[in-house]
């Protein structure tokens, strides 16, 4: 929950927008400060004029005063830049509803799509890509056996609750054009990707890095032996 002037801060950033400027906010949040101790002091004491000698007589600097500001500015901005980041997030997903599983295999469609229109040889990374950050999202949730109904239905294919996740995305988004040994050949690869790939490692240079897809195929069938998920 934020507080104080960081609340008022990021509420005027996401209000207004480009057109915030930082300077004229803070002098805004400043007169306004000003004017609430102003009328909080006047209620509680007597005014007291300060002698010739007293810090408030003295002007202050207007060099000072400047880098006074450029102080708060940088203060302020490194405060509130993980803040913002994060009240970004929260709008994103109250303005923007999650996308649904019918959408996310619609997006592998159009990857499938795309992979079918290149003649590029390694546009087929592409399509695994997205194969392989669906099955990812909603493993992560423990929402796979969803996953799998859903493709099922998304395809109008019987549904087989045994099936490999990665292998029932494939057969599900291919249009039909993958035969079953380039499905298993697909699936076994992604599972070794699955289980080996570090995070911060792309999918696309990871796998040819290990020699390419057919490499990762032979290699999940030695690290992971027969899945008890049938491949589809």
């Amino acid at each position: 929950m934020l507080t104080g002037r960081t609340a008022k801060y990021v509420e005027a950033m996401i209000r207004e927008g480009d057109d915030f400027d930082y300077y004229r906010w803070l002098r805004r949040v400043r007169q306004e400060d000003a004017r609430l101790k102003s009328v909080a002091v006047s209620t509680s004491v007597q005014h007291i004029v300060p002698r010739p000698d007293h810090p408030a007589k003295i002007t202050q600097n207007p060099g000072e005063f400047k880098d006074q500001e450029t102080a708060d500015t940088a203060k302020h901005k490194s405060v509130v830049r993980r803040t913002i980041q994060q009240v970004g997030h929260c709008t994103k997903s109250i303005d923007k509803p999650q996308k649904s599983i019918r959408q996310r295999l619609g997006d592998v469609c159009n990857a499938w799509e795309n992979f079918q229109e290149t003649r590029n040889r390694d546009a087929v990374y592409g399509y695994l890509r997205a194969v392989f950050s669906i099955v990812k999202h909603y493993n992560g949730r423990f929402r796979t056996k969803k996953l799998i109904r859903r493709a099922f239905k998304f395809a109008g294919l019987p549904t087989d609750m045994n099936a490999d996740p990665f292998a029932v995305v494939i057969r599900c988004t291919c249009d039909g054009k993958a035969d079953n040994k380039t499905i298993s050949k697909w699936s076994r690869a992604l599972r070794y990707v699955e289980r080996v790939k570090k995070p911060r490692h792309q999918l696309t240079a990871f796998m040819k890095n290990s020699g390419g897809i057919n490499a990762c195929a032979n290699l999940s069938a030695q690290l992971l032996g027969h899945s008890n998920r049938k491949l589809c």
